[in-house]
């Protein structure tokens, strides 16, 4: 059973990842909109979103090693208080390229907020809980994501984007209150068990092959969804759709999702991990497959509630996998997660792109089939590399 303290502190990190990626969300999908008024191209706006995708790709692996040797709370804090900065410079941006800048800088800090956060929850996780505890953390951050466009396009509507800018530093720095002073870091978890060095402990997880069965599912995962969330509102409007029934459409899968991460993560306890990883996985990739084919909204509804049902039982069980074979093989939980989670970065950066590409080659059908595809594939790394059985 997981210690009071650790109840109390999975609850505050809780709260405060939620209300940090509720201000991310207010801000991200007006971004193009901001960048245009100065002039934005295409590929500019592409580079606004790669930009980010990138740095944090890049930064995660080091923070997450860093973070094991001095402690995860000093880089939450300064991630967010990057957050604050970031979003209070936005208001100030001349150009287009501004904004690309301040963007790749937003990744390097979003490096030290979310992988960090979730080695702290794995530092917390008692052994055969890591799926519950993962799932309640998981409910809090979707919550934000999804909450965010809702509450920014509002404030959008009615106060201009400079308002958008200036609520997510406030939430970033609401956040960072909250880490610094009710958070502590756990002792002697930190460092991981071998004593290797951090590089060390990265080569022992790329040289692992359970290691790459979880990564692999979580990119093919990641890329199904960036196809999802970049494609939907187009092959909507092909059939006629309104813009508020897109909205519905993404909000019903994201709902779904969230309202499932709690159920999941105690199933993943209980079942096999790989198996329900593995099985999801497979939903998702059998769901985005069959969107081309619905003949109208009711179809699209069923097929994305659907979509988020196999969503929301993957990631809990992986999260878990990652946690549970990553202390068997001595590894700190920041590498575990920075790779975790860089596996996911590299999925949403690639996944919309090569839809992208096999949509210009062929139609917008195209798109979903790739997101099936890849998403069947994550589910065959994950079931043919990876042990299934309760850790």
């Amino acid at each position: 059973m997981t210690t009071s303290p650790n109840r109390v502190r999975l609850a505050i990190l809780g709260a405060a990842i939620f209300v940090s990626m509720l201000g991310v969300g207010i801000i991200v999908p007006f971004l193009p909109i901001y960048a245009q008024t100065m002039g934005a191209t295409g590929l500019t706006l592409g580079l606004i979103f790669s930009a980010f995708s990138l740095a944090r790709a890049v930064a995660m692996p080091l923070v997450g090693a860093l973070s094991d040797r001095h402690g995860r709370k000093r880089f939450i804090v300064a991630g967010l208080g990057g957050y604050s900065v970031v979003a209070l410079a936005m208001i100030t941006a001349d150009s287009a390229w501004d904004i690309i800048l301040l963007r790749a800088l937003h990744g390097v800090f979003a490096a030290m907020v979310l992988p960090v956060s979730m080695a702290l929850v794995a530092d917390i996780s008692p052994s055969g809980r890591e799926g519950r505890t993962f799932g309640s953390f998981n409910t809090a951050l979707l919550l934000g994501m999804g909450m965010g466009p809702f509450l920014g396009g509002a404030i959008y509507d009615y106060f201009g984007v400079a308002a958008n800018f200036i609520i997510m530093a406030a939430m970033s720095a609401v956040s960072l209150l909250m880490i610094a002073l009710k958070i502590k870091d756990p002792k002697a978890v930190q460092e991981p068990a071998n004593k290797n060095s951090a590089w060390t402990n990265q080569l022992i997880l790329l040289k692992d092959r359970q290691i790459w069965g979880i990564c692999l599912c979580r990119a093919g995962n990641a890329a199904a969804m960036g196809c999802l969330l970049a494609f939907l509102p187009v092959l909507s409007q092909e059939k006629g759709l309104s813009s508020i029934k897109v909205g519905l459409l993404l909000g019903a899968n994201m709902f779904v999702m969230t309202a499932l991460q709690s159920l999941a993560g105690r199933l993943a306890d209980k079942w096999p991990r790989a198996l329900m990883a593995g099985s999801a996985q497979l939903a998702i990739a059998l769901s985005r497959m069959m969107l081309p084919l619905a003949g109208g909204f009711e179809t699209l509804l069923i097929l994305v509630m659907l979509d988020g049902i196999g969503a929301g039982m993957v990631i809990p069980p992986l999260s878990a996998l990652a946690v549970s074979h990553g202390r068997r093989l001595g590894s700190g939980m920041g590498v575990v997660m920075g790779l975790l989670t860089l596996a996911m970065s590299v999925g949403f950066f690639s996944g919309p792109l090569l839809a992208g590409l096999v949509t210009d080659i062929w139609n917008i059908n195209a798109a979903f089939w790739l997101a099936g595809t890849l998403a069947g594939l994550g589910a065959v790394a994950v079931l043919l590399m990876t042990k299934s059985k309760v850790d």
